[in-house]
């Protein structure tokens, strides 16, 4: 998408998940222009030449409009030092570990870059400009290729001692579980996440359950979504189970920290599929004390959520505004 909203105030928004990397120019408000390039990086020399091209590219574009990019936020799935600028270790990007990205964002762009989880980044969206505006104290689950969390508490985003606080993906929900690619098993991203998900139907395929679906289907959570809307019993079981899932860790969370709102995103989560088995797991796993009054939302911004908060984290940054608990 491209406007003519670039004006002297831009900002970049970098968001960068397990097969996909999302690249904005936020101005006025709104995104001026976006691009999203599919990618499957399995070295830290391919994944950098891929972040690097795709800012000179963005660079370039804001240069033609008559912008200059004041500074960049990047939103990155996996564990991130954020005093660094170096993506750590991304669960879901075999051979990738390390990378400097804010040098390497801020020698294109020349301003300054910032780097924080994506999920973080998807709630700090939400929390200045979308479903969880005013709000103190919110959850927030986003469910793609793998399950990312993050939490806004006592109004401000908060990271934790070591910046990785939220990772709701990594709670260990089965004993002797399946192998998570954090080296755990049985983690809930096993199984509530979109690979989750499909292996849970390839494996019920495997074992001769009926469904419409074939193999091949199961290699992709948006078509065992489409064949569970239209009736599939196996497609619906999955969600099902996932969505049970995200309620048990929903419950934990509410009743340790008390929030305002629970916030479901990322792209399964799109699928409609998820949220009322959660929230119904949830209320009944919750003390009735806590969960009274707390509210269930979808974020607003959907899949461009985290490049959106990681502009507008970037831009909040620069004016000198305090952005996290301490």
């Amino acid at each position: 998408m491209e406007t003519s909203r670039a004006t002297a105030r831009t900002v970049a928004g970098v968001d960068i998940g397990g097969t996909k990397v999302t690249f904005i120019l936020w101005s006025g408000d709104a995104i001026a222009y976006r691009v999203e390039r599919p990618y499957a990086a399995r070295s830290s020399r391919e994944f950098s030449e891929l972040i690097l091209k795709g800012m000179s590219d963005l660079h370039r574009r804001a240069t033609d409009a008559g912008a200059a990019i004041m500074g960049t936020g990047i939103g990155c799935a996996g564990m991130v030092d954020q005093k660094r600028g170096v993506l750590l270790f991304p669960p879901n990007m075999p051979g990738v570990r390390d990378v400097a990205l804010v040098d390497i964002v801020g020698g294109v762009t020349g301003a300054p870059a910032y780097l924080e989880n994506d999920a973080n980044c998807a709630l700090f969206a939400e929390w200045v400009s979308g479903v969880a505006v005013g709000r103190r104290n919110v959850v927030m689950f986003s469910v793609g290729t793998g399950v990312g969390g993050a939490l806004i508490v006592d109004g401000h985003l908060y990271v934790g001692r070591h910046g990785f606080a939220g990772e709701m993906g990594h709670l260990p929900m089965v004993d002797r579980g399946l192998l998570c690619g954090c080296g755990r098993h049985g983690c809930l991203e096993t199984i509530a996440s979109g690979t989750g998900i499909e292996r849970y139907v390839r494996s019920a395929l495997a074992r001769g359950s009926k469904s419409l679906m074939k193999m091949e289907d199961a290699d992709s959570a948006r078509t065992i979504s489409e064949f569970a809307h239209n009736g599939d019993l196996l497609a619906q079981q999955a969600f099902k189970r996932a969505a049970r899932y995200l309620g048990r860790a929903a419950a934990a969370l509410i009743n340790t920290l008390d929030p305002d709102m629970v916030v479901l995103g990322g792209g399964v989560a799109e699928s409609g599929l998820l949220m009322d088995e959660m929230k119904r797991v949830a209320q009944r796993r919750s003390l009735p004390l806590v969960f009274e009054g707390i509210e269930f939302s979808m974020a607003h911004y959907r899949n461009d959520a985290a490049a959106v908060g990681a502009a507008l984290l970037a831009d909040q940054l620069l004016k000198g505004q305090t952005v996290y608990s301490t």
